[in-house]
Parts: C-alpha cells; structure tokens; sequence
C-alpha cells in the first residue's frame, strides 16, 4: 500500500518537475505551479550538477525572451563539491503576460575547462584574466508548459496590497501647497506607469514616485511605493477618493483598494502683510508652520515651485533689499526660519536650492549641520 502511495505521488509532481542528463551532467527543471492567471508570478528552478569529474565545469542558463512572458532572476548559487565536482541553481521569476498556452524555453551552456586552461587566468599579464579556452556545450531542455487564464476584470495589480494616504494639513493660502502622500505596499505584479491621482480643475499639481522598496521575490515584486503630490490652487478644491482595481491570486477573489476624499480650503492672503520691518512675514499673519510645508513640498518636486508661485507679488522687495546692501538680506539672518524666506522670496532657487534643504533639515529635523557654515558656504557660493 505505501508503496502504491508513493508511485502516485510522484506521478503527482512529473507535470511539476522535469529531469535531464547529458554526458556532462544531470540537470532537473521544476515550477511551483503551472496553471495560473495573467500576470500572476511563477517560480522557476533550474540545477545542473556535474557528471564527469574530469574537468572543471560552469554552468550558464538563460531563459529566451518573448513577448508572451517577463522572466527576472531571483538567485543563482554555485556549489564546488570537490576540485572537479560542482552544481549550480537558478532560480528564476517569471510573469505570464498573456493568456493561453505558452511554452517557456531555455539556453543551457556547459563550459568545460582543463586544469591547465585555469592556470592560465592566474599567471601572466593581466589579459590573461580576461581568456580562458573552455569547451562549450549546448544541452537542449525541454519546454515547459504553461497554461494562463484571463481576468475577467480589467486590474492594475495582481497580488496581495494595501493602500495608505496620508495629508499633511486640509487648510492652506493660496501661495502655499496641500501635501498628500499615498503610500502602495505588498507583493505581486503592479502596471509599470500606475498613476494614482487624477487632474483636479484648477490645481496646479506636481508629483514623486519614490521606490522604498523594489525586489524581486517568489511572492512576485515586493514593493514598497511613495506617490507623493503638491496641490496648489487659489480656491478651495477636493481631493476625489483613489480607486485601484486588483485581484488576489492566493485568495482568488477580485478587491479594490480605496482611500477617502479630501476636502482642501484655501484662504487668501494680502500680499502687503508678508513683508515686515525685517523683510519677512510677522507671526501673526503668517504661521511659520507654512515653512514645513514650502521644505517638504520642495523635496517632493523640483525646488522652485513656491518660489515661483510667491515672486509676482514680492518683487517690489527687491529694491528695497538692493539698497540695504548686496546680500545684506542673508547676513541679516539669525535664524534657519529667516533666512529660508529670504532665500525662497529673493533668489533663484536653482542656486539655493541645496541650502535651502539643508536649512528645513536644520530647523525640523534637527541635523547635525551648523547655521553658520551653512550660511558662510551659501554666502561664498554666490557672491
């Protein structure tokens, strides 16, 4: 009886696992599954090991490209058992990109090389390093079948993810920015071009894809994404909920990821209390926190955006600025807070734009830099 058990469970895996051998060496391809749905993430395992001890051998694989699947590889580990023994896997991932039966095809090359042909790479120049005469082998292995399902629905992920959002404040002026970060995590396929926020009316928008996380993994690609968006407008606007369609493999179900909505109020601002005896914005009609915001949003896209947005109706400042004193502005300033309005209000940020994150690191992030370098450095740079 358990013998009868053990010859049907190995018929169980055949489909799953094919073995090989030439005079050189054994070889056996296995995949953790065959029947899946488009885009769904298949683990491919290929070992070769040596037969003939004779000589030294290395082992090379590649899976041939085709349009009807990606393929990356995952790990590739070479054992030396002895002198003239060695094994090597591959292991591979691969997506299935359309749906029907495809056949996955292979380049297997057995490199053969003397101990003498080693020595070689050894001794001499150093071009030698770069030469050694093997004798190579193409070993023929046979396809392995797939079969792909479609979905029924169309989706931008296949796998299992979660979707975070988060806003920095939902009251704003019209010269500064809302700041949302939405944040994609989990395992699978994602499209290469996914975009989450659609084009508000009357928006001014900038965005970051920034990858936290990106590896591949028998899972699929683990990802770990930041889509982070500045909005600026002069009247209020909303923020609509974020939709993404995905289904589950593992779960076999279809889901949809979904964050809330947002409504933005924008308050307007007389440009005349910007500007104080100091030449920069009293506290009591400017809230310093509005600082936080002009740093983050600078790092999120191209440094220039609030400067560009704040310019038209302070450069009646510069005049006054020129009689003081060239640079008098920014050797005037005692504080990271001072000197990042000044900077943001009266130069180009194409030449600040470093100091300028330097300084919000300073004031927010307490880093180690010192003001004062920084100002001498800025100072040096630009006079």
């Amino acid at each position: 009886m358990k013998k009868n058990l053990g010859k049907i469970f190995l018929l169980l895996l055949l489909p799953f696992t094919l073995l090989g051998d030439s005079n050189l060496a054994d070889f056996s391809l296995s995949v953790n599954k065959k029947d899946v749905v488009i885009k769904e993430p298949i683990e491919i395992t290929f070992q070769a090991k040596q037969k003939d001890y004779t000589n030294s051998m290395f082992f090379f694989l590649e899976i041939k490209k085709n349009d009807a699947y990606e393929v990356v590889l995952l790990d590739q580990v070479t054992k030396k058992i002895s002198n003239h023994n060695s094994s090597t896997t591959f292991k591979y991932l691969l997506f299935p990109l359309k749906s029907g039966d495809i056949d996955v095809n292979f380049d297997f090359t057995i490199k053969v090389a003397s101990d003498g042909d080693l020595a070689k790479i050894y001794t001499g120049g150093r071009d030698n390093v770069k030469w050694m005469d093997t004798l190579n082998s193409k070993v023929e292995v046979p396809s392995l079948h797939l079969h792909v399902s479609p979905l029924s629905q169309k989706v931008d992920l296949v796998g299992d993810f979660t979707l975070d959002a988060k806003l920095q404040k939902s009251d704003i002026n019209q010269y500064g920015s809302a700041n949302i970060r939405y944040t994609l995590s989990g395992a699978g396929y994602t499209e290469k071009n996914l975009q989450l926020l659609s084009k508000i009316p009357n928006v001014t928008a900038f965005s970051q894809v920034t990858d936290l996380v990106s590896k591949a993994t028998s899972n699929g690609y683990e990802i770990r994404r930041e889509y982070s968006y500045a909005l600026s407008s002069k009247s209020n606007f909303t923020i609509l909920p974020i939709e993404i369609k995905a289904y589950s493999p593992k779960q076999n179900k279809y889901y949809t990821l979904k964050s809330s909505s947002y409504d933005i109020k924008v308050s307007s601002i007389d440009p005349k209390t910007l500007i104080d005896n100091k030449e920069f914005p009293p506290t009591k009609s400017y809230d310093f926190e509005n600082l936080k915001d002009i740093g983050i949003a600078l790092l999120i896209f191209l440094a220039g955006f609030v400067s560009a947005k704040v310019a038209p109706s302070l450069n009646f400042q510069r005049g006054k600025r020129e009689k003081r004193g060239k640079f008098q502005d920014i050797k005037e300033s005692k504080t990271p807070k001072e000197l990042m309005i000044v900077l943001l209000q009266n130069y180009k940020t194409s030449i600040t734009e470093k100091y300028i994150n330097e300084l919000e690191l300073l004031e927010y992030k307490k880093s180690d830099i010192s003001f004062q370098k920084i100002k001498s450095d800025l100072l040096k740079n630009i006079m």
